[in-house]
């Protein structure tokens, strides 16, 4: 009887006590269920990407192209084609490595095995074996980073990894071969502008992942100096063009005035880079030479430059 009168004197209380544990227990369990989910996110989210494939010096790190976020199909023979250069490289089996490059990345910068040796080899695979975790970029295209194998050196430290960018590329027997360094690969072209007796023909361009060359021929058939550019007028010396019109310079701080300049009937090869970092859906239109100097005696020979007329320019669609 007691308890029924203090419960009627005290109702409200109760209630309100009764619902504030409620309240508490349901956010409770709420929190616990979200946090669940999250470790259960993050759990996935780590799991590395299986592939069926017995690969021993790699771990593929997704399915999924980084750049389009699409699953892209791996196949087992280009794959194990990175996987057999860093098992020659963590073997330092250098020759075997060397022998699995391209021609045109030994053409654009491995010419021996010495080079490849000193500039690609030993700052990587000096200090020992690497981890390597590769991603696929874009196409045939992916990203290798290396990584100190801390378990035999018995320390880690984030300053000695190194980030690549890997393309595989198929030779004329079908086989299966390595652009590395952030080489692309080479696109042959043939094409041809004129001004004048000066003209102009691009043969090819390399691609990288941080600009592109292109090689021309220049054939002068004048009798007399031709400057293709000034160093100094930078964005007049030449410059690419895509299908949105935006320019990309070449790059001049790789270049001086004798690089562009040609003598009277002179056939000269020239390459030149451009700021043109890679990219899957750029498409250049042209290459051209706004401002070139198609008498360069007489403008070196008028005391005022400012009257002189004898400019050519070239636009070559690629």
């Amino acid at each position: 009887m007691n308890i029924i009168s203090w419960y009627n004197q005290n109702r409200t209380k109760v209630w309100v006590y009764i619902i504030a544990a409620i309240v508490v227990l349901l956010l409770l369990w709420r929190f616990s269920y979200t946090m669940n989910n999250n470790k259960i996110e993050i759990q996935e989210t780590n799991i590395p990407y299986k592939n069926e494939d017995n690969l021993n010096s790699i771990v593929l790190s997704s399915g999924k192209s980084a750049i389009t976020g699409t699953s892209d199909s791996i196949s087992k023979e280009k794959i194990t084609v990175i996987d057999d250069f860093i098992s020659y490289c963590n073997s330092a089996n250098i020759q075997a490595a060397y022998n699995l490059l391209s021609n045109e990345c030994k053409e654009e910068m491995y010419n021996d095995l010495k080079s490849f040796e000193v500039t690609y080899y030993k700052p990587i695979f000096s200090k020992g074996k690497r981890n390597v975790n590769v991603e696929n970029w874009f196409g045939d295209t992916y990203k290798v980073d290396y990584t100190e194998d801390y378990l035999a050196m018995g320390r880690y430290s984030e300053s000695n990894n190194i980030r690549d960018y890997i393309t595989i590329v198929t030779d004329s027997d079908n086989n299966s071969k390595l652009n590395i360094n952030k080489y692309i690969g080479r696109t042959e072209l043939d094409k041809i502008g004129k001004t004048g007796d000066l003209e102009v023909k691009v043969t090819r361009k390399d691609s990288y992942m941080d600009y592109e060359k292109y090689t021309f021929v220049f054939k002068n058939g004048y009798n007399h100096k031709v400057l293709i550019g000034k160093i100094e007028d930078d964005e007049n010396v030449s410059y690419l063009v895509d299908k949105n019109n935006i320019k990309y310079n070449a790059i001049v701080s790789k270049l001086s005035e004798a690089d562009l300049l040609l003598y009277e009937k002179q056939t000269k090869t020239i390459q030149i880079n451009y700021y043109n970092q890679y990219s899957s859906t750029r498409r250049i239109n042209r290459v051209e030479f706004p401002r070139i100097y198609l008498n360069y005696q007489a403008y070196l020979n008028n005391q005022n430059n400012n009257i002189y007329s004898e400019y050519g320019s070239i636009q070559i669609e690629v």
